[in-house]
């Protein structure tokens, strides 16, 4: 699909979200490995917390192969700022002992070389690593066209009306990408306009729908207006 259908709930939802957000342009600045790591730290985790668990790991062991020798406790330690950090430490450990083992050295950069189905499987095949924490890499360090689907776009596309209401998260990824530009430019502005809309006003308790600019089209908003909450 080259470009979005003018006139369609999907364009109105895109187009009325960037004339509110701006355009979304910002791809990561970190490698891939620093992007997974950081990934499964920002797991239930607010920004702020996941990248002081990020800067005290590398303060503390210095780079990713210290990281790696260090102890499980050690590890631990420094992460408390991110939620589940008895889980996150040892996958941690794992995952770059795996890579360094594997690969030499904790670098996962040759990825960008690979076609994206390839890429995401050699993902995936690392300790721990689901295929939402794959996307989010592919996408923000690697520039792949792939689309993360966390809670905050789950939420929003079916709540708006572009997915089933039930549709569930992980199906929710196929679904969308046969209805978005294969480009990555196009699925990062997809992918965190509606990151931001969830966030801000679509929120998963009390949404803001009087001040949401797409309520107009939104199925969640005609239907709260016919039968509104008790």
């Amino acid at each position: 699909m080259p470009a979005l259908q003018p006139d369609t709930d999907l364009h109105y939802l895109v187009a009325t979200l960037q004339e509110t957000y701006g355009r979304q342009t910002r791809y990561s600045t970190k490698s891939a490995i620093d992007q997974l790591i950081a990934t499964i730290l920002s797991q239930r985790t607010n920004y702020a917390d996941e990248r002081a668990a990020y800067e005290k790991l590398l303060a503390t062991y210095g780079d990713w192969a210290g990281v790696a020798a260090a102890s499980v406790e050690g590890i631990e330690a420094c992460i408390q700022t991110s939620r589940w950090p008895e889980i996150k430490a040892p996958r941690i450990k794992e995952i770059l002992t795996h890579v360094i083992d594997e690969y030499g050295s904790p670098n996962l950069d040759f990825l960008a070389e690979m076609p994206v189905a390839e890429a995401q499987e050699l993902l995936m095949k690392l300790p721990g690593v689901g295929f939402k924490t794959a996307t989010f890499v592919l996408l923000f360090s690697l520039r792949k066209p792939v689309l993360p689907v966390d809670t905050h776009v789950h939420r929003v596309s079916t709540r708006y009306g572009i997915l089933p209401a039930k549709i569930t998260q992980a199906k929710s990824h196929g679904t969308l990408l046969e209805m978005l530009p294969e480009d990555a430019d196009e699925l990062l502005n997809f992918h965190k306009l509606l990151f931001k809309h969830g966030q801000r006003v679509c929120t998963y308790s009390h949404p803001k729908c009087g001040q949401c600019v797409v309520s107009e089209r939104c199925r969640y908003f005609r239907q709260r207006r016919v039968d509104p909450p008790a």
